[in-house]
């Protein structure tokens, strides 16, 4: 049971571990996130600059289809952030699991360890009542021989 108590507290450490893993992956996209933002931004505001600057139409169309592109893979990048944020949620959901059982195999380690102290508790008390059986049988014999004699 101890043995399995130990497992059950590694396998929380490592739960631990990926959940802390998935959280920086997730934080890692919502930036990727924010900067893809920041890029479209940027692009828009460069091609609302060059329409009033009168650039040529087909420079403006290269720009819009830039922009489109970005808009793409932030869409993309959302994707990716809802599925690490999938990913997360069953690292918590593990970890809870691996928690919960580890407070299992700690409470079969507690009931068998009570057990055990209560058997090694009557087994002392079943020796010294042998002992003070023999020693009044001694006793006994002791105050027979000093009254035969």
């Amino acid at each position: 049971r101890d043995k399995i108590k130990q497992t059950a507290a590694r396998l929380v450490a490592t739960r631990r571990e990926q959940l802390a893993a998935a959280e920086t992956e997730l934080k890692r996209r919502h930036q990727a996130v924010a900067t893809c933002r920041d890029q479209q931004a940027a692009a828009q505001q460069k091609l609302f600059a060059e329409a009033q600057a009168g650039v040529e139409a087909h420079e403006l169309v290269i720009h819009r289809t830039h922009l489109s592109d970005i808009r793409r893979i932030e869409q993309e990048l959302m994707a990716q952030v809802e599925e690490q944020r999938a990913v997360v949620a069953t690292a918590k959901d593990e970890l809870d699991r691996a928690i919960t059982a580890l407070i299992e195999a700690s409470r079969e380690v507690q009931v068998i360890e009570k057990h055990r102290e209560g058997w090694q508790e009557k087994t002392r008390r079943e020796e010294q009542l042998r002992e003070q059986k023999a020693g009044d049988e001694i006793g006994a014999i002791t105050h027979r021989q000093k009254h035969e004699e």
